[in-house]
């Protein structure tokens, strides 16, 4: 039962924070900006929120790190494909980008998590 009402509240918050942005972004200018304060940035932080007061700080920080790791490996991917995607088809460009991705969240992620 206690992971269903973590689950809910983390929907939940989730959820508020999304609108939140959503109101948020209405104000930016030129529009395409506002695609940086859309769900994902809301719901990662209703997650952290949420971890750090369910289980506590270290599990914060790990998620904290993975979350740095990842998003820091997703701004590598995009640099990587569009030269790819330059030189083969999309599936090929995609995949080997991929390749890319892991290697760089492993290489940021690990270095992180040790502490």
């Amino acid at each position: 039962m206690h992971d269903v009402l973590i689950l809910a509240i983390k929907g939940l918050l989730g959820g508020c924070l999304v609108l939140a942005f959503a109101l948020l972004s209405q104000g930016l200018e030129p529009k395409r900006f506002a695609g940086l304060l859309s769900a994902a940035p809301a719901v990662a932080l209703a997650g952290l929120a949420v971890t750090l007061l369910d289980k506590g700080a270290h599990d914060a920080h790990q998620a904290a790190a993975g979350m740095i790791a990842g998003a820091a490996a997703m701004a590598v991917y995009a640099a990587a494909v569009i030269p790819l995607l330059r030189r083969s088809r999309a599936p090929v460009a995609s995949i080997a980008a991929l390749g890319v991705w892991t290697v760089v969240a492993a290489a940021i992620a690990v270095p992180l998590l040790a502490v």
